[in-house]
């Protein structure tokens, strides 16, 4: 899906609602983006179809610890995507944690959408909510679960860059979602992903902004 917009690589490991709402922004015109590759490193993930059925050259990249190091598989997959000419790297449901050769490879920017409502201070690990209360910040892979778990009110998604510390990168956009008594995170999940994706259409609108004022 090329075009005029800033060259993005999208990195995906599941069904790809959130990489389906980006292309469809992006074909209209509202997310100016240009999309050269869709990554995956499960080669079942029904993201690839979507990024396909819109055009999209894909890759599907595997990390297997028996055969690369963490670093070895970062830096290879980093030459990829900068072959690509992606200069944006938006990491959407994406289930590894890329390692520091990654992230020095010279990006403009790694961004990643969390299923929680960060706090602005990337070191804190309560969030002030809008009403006034304290909450406990839910990091990691199953931070949905998690909080459900611990019987929080409140969820929300987060769109983040990306830093060596996992989930503790600067906001860029954030949105709260309330807990449903009885919420399974099937049911919950299906609710946040609608959450998410405006989410992800205002972070990567801010980081635009701000990369722009950088380089003017």
């Amino acid at each position: 899906m090329t075009g005029a917009g800033y060259p993005t690589a999208i990195f995906v490991s599941g069904a790809g609602t959130n990489l389906q709402a980006v292309l469809e922004h992006v074909r209209a015109g509202t997310l100016p983006l240009d999309v050269r590759l869709v990554v995956s490193n499960r080669p079942d993930a029904r993201a690839l179809e979507r990024a396909r059925d819109a055009g999209v050259p894909t890759l599907v990249m595997p990390f297997s610890p028996r055969v690369d190091s963490r670093g070895t598989y970062a830096r290879e997959l980093a030459g990829v995507v900068k072959e690509s000419g992606a200069r944006l790297v938006l990491l959407l449901g994406w289930m590894h944690v890329l390692a520091r050769e990654f992230l020095d490879a010279g990006f403009e920017g790694v961004l990643n959408l969390h299923p929680s409502y960060l706090p602005d201070d990337p070191r804190a690990d309560t969030v002030a909510l809008p009403d006034g209360t304290v909450s406990a910040v839910y990091r990691g892979a199953h931070a949905l679960r998690d909080a459900l778990e611990a019987g929080a009110r409140t969820t929300g998604a987060t769109l983040i860059e990306i830093t060596p510390d996992v989930d503790r990168g600067p906001v860029l956009a954030r949105r709260l979602m309330e807990l449903q008594p009885g919420d399974s995170v099937e049911s919950a999940l299906a609710r946040l992903h609608v959450v998410e994706r405006e989410v992800v259409r205002e972070g990567v609108l801010c980081w635009l902004r701000v990369n722009a004022a950088k380089h003017a």
